[in-house]
């Protein structure tokens, strides 16, 4: 069922619009119970002739009939758009939002979404209004994972019908190595190796030569004598004499390709806290030492994506 959902609706883009055929509507066990009571009903006005007892079925069957219209529309035309998403370690959960628009002129009540059987707790729109519903995702192994499917959906307005939708959004959850315990391992020696020592940490103590200047940089780095020869703004740029460490895959004592990455990831979220730069080994992969988040974040993507498969013969 769910291929042929995904197959009938296409992929799904930044921006999904819930159109009509989008929306499928089934009774809840409330509105089934609530059948069989009129059924009961009607049988009673059939078996006693009681004019009010079929006026009463009638007028609830109407109402049952027309809540049908109220609680499909009450989700289509909705746009939802998927947010956040961002990196965790594995055994955290993913923290991603669900923002929802209604562009239409109407209010949207009792919207909810989330994977099959998390719904979230219901939102009310206001007619041009818009809200954010906050999906939390459980993880338990390293690597790239697609999103899953996100269920949006409404009761309203009496409970007797349920309206949903499928989204499938391209989105990509990756999920870092959980790290190993602080105590179980710790940061190696600064390398003695000058060739990287210092090379990527910006500092105070040397001066190395002139940079183009990043926003908010201070005066007091500026090169204005530069300025004044050239016409171009430079600044001073500084580096610091601290050395590099090497995170290296076959310097571990361990065997088991999950406990080394482990490690591996508490050496780097350690290196990262104490602002030191460090280099990645890994078997067929390379990292230069570095520091900052774009190289945090980098090395500890090769490690979710590490496959042993991969190591050279």
């Amino acid at each position: 069922m769910q291929r042929w959902f995904r197959r009938r609706q296409g992929p799904d883009g930044d921006v999904i619009e819930l159109h009509q055929r989008r929306v499928y509507i089934l009774p809840t066990r409330t509105g089934l119970v609530f059948g069989l009571v009129l059924f009961t009903m009607l049988l009673g006005a059939l078996n006693y002739s009681n004019n009010m007892g079929f006026a009463l079925a009638f007028l609830l069957t109407a109402v049952t009939v027309i809540s049908i219209h109220h609680t499909q529309r009450n989700l289509a035309g909705l746009r939802l758009t998927i947010e956040g998403c961002a990196a965790v370690f594995a055994g955290e959960l993913v923290e991603c939002g669900v923002r929802i628009v209604n562009e239409g002129r109407s209010r949207r009540w009792q919207i909810s979404a989330g994977p099959a059987g998390a719904a979230t707790p219901p939102v009310d729109l206001a007619a041009g209004g818009s809200a954010v519903l906050q999906l939390c995702l459980p993880t338990s192994r390293r690597g790239p994972h697609a999103c899953p499917v996100i269920r949006v959906s409404t009761r309203y307005p009496f409970g007797l019908f349920e309206a949903w939708a499928w989204l499938y959004p391209d989105r990509e959850l990756m999920v870092y190595p959980k790290p190993a315990l602080q105590l179980a391992t710790a940061l190696p020696a600064t390398s003695a190796d000058l060739e990287h020592a210092g090379e990527s940490l910006h500092g105070s103590d040397e001066f190395v030569g002139l940079r183009i200047p990043v926003p908010g940089e201070s005066p007091a780095r500026m090169a204005w004598k530069a300025l004044a020869r050239g016409g171009q703004l430079l600044a001073k740029d500084f580096r610091s004499g601290a050395g590099s460490s090497w995170f290296d895959w076959d310097a571990l004592n361990a065997t088991d390709t999950e406990t080394r990455l482990s490690l591996l990831t508490r050496l780097i979220i350690d290196a990262d806290a104490a602002g030191r730069a460090y280099g990645l080994r890994l078997p067929g992969i390379e990292l230069p030492p570095g520091n900052g988040r774009e190289h945090f974040h980098r090395c500890l993507r090769s490690l979710a994506v590490f496959a042993p498969e991969t190591r050279s013969t």
